[in-house]
């Protein structure tokens, strides 16, 4: 039971969520650390959807490092757009899963 939850939040749909969370939260505060801890958190499950789909998925991933580097350089704009193929992304899969429930 702990482990399926452990799986979810890692490769699930909840793990682009948090990483969104975290990612929004850092870029409010200005803070690259969080955006570099929320796009490791986001690498496990791009290269998941990576894998299922065919798609490089995993290069968004990729551009919450570059949202990091955006905030380091006081460019605070640049890491909200960097955002947005993340939220994309987490929305389908969330439509997905709400799909698979019923």
């Amino acid at each position: 039971m702990l482990s399926d939850i452990l799986i979810l939040f890692v490769f699930g749909f909840p793990a682009g969520i948090l990483s969104l969370l975290v990612s929004a939260l850092g870029i409010w505060r200005k803070s690259p650390v969080a955006l570099v801890l929320a796009g490791v958190w986001t690498i496990p499950a791009t290269v998941y959807l990576s894998a299922a789909f065919g798609l490089p998925l995993y290069l968004i991933s990729l551009l919450q490092f570059g949202g990091a580097y955006a905030i380091y350089k006081g460019r605070p704009h640049i890491a909200w757009y960097l955002l947005i193929p993340l939220c994309l992304v987490t929305l389908y899969m969330t439509y997905l899963t709400s799909l698979s429930v019923r």
